[in-house]
């Protein structure tokens, strides 16, 4: 069945698109955050105390995200 221009909604296109671009960043960066704690935690560990700041960090890139998912409710 063909499907025409007409008939394709752009908008439901529009917010995956936008979901998936601005989920993108925070979890590139959550790998990151994640990746140089226990980089760091390997080298010294006496720094798995900072934990909680890391956790912070994290909670802080995930905001980023949940405003990126909100923002589809948002747009019309």
């Amino acid at each position: 069945m063909l499907l025409l221009a007409s008939t394709i909604d752009t908008a439901i296109i529009g917010k995956g698109l936008m979901i998936g671009g601005g989920l993108i960043g925070p979890a590139i960066g959550i790998g990151l955050v994640g990746g140089a704690y226990m980089q760091a935690v390997g080298r010294n560990p006496e720094t798995s105390k900072f934990l909680g700041q890391a956790l912070v960090f994290i909670a802080i890139i995930e905001l980023m995200a949940l405003l990126a998912f909100a923002s589809i409710f948002i747009v019309k």
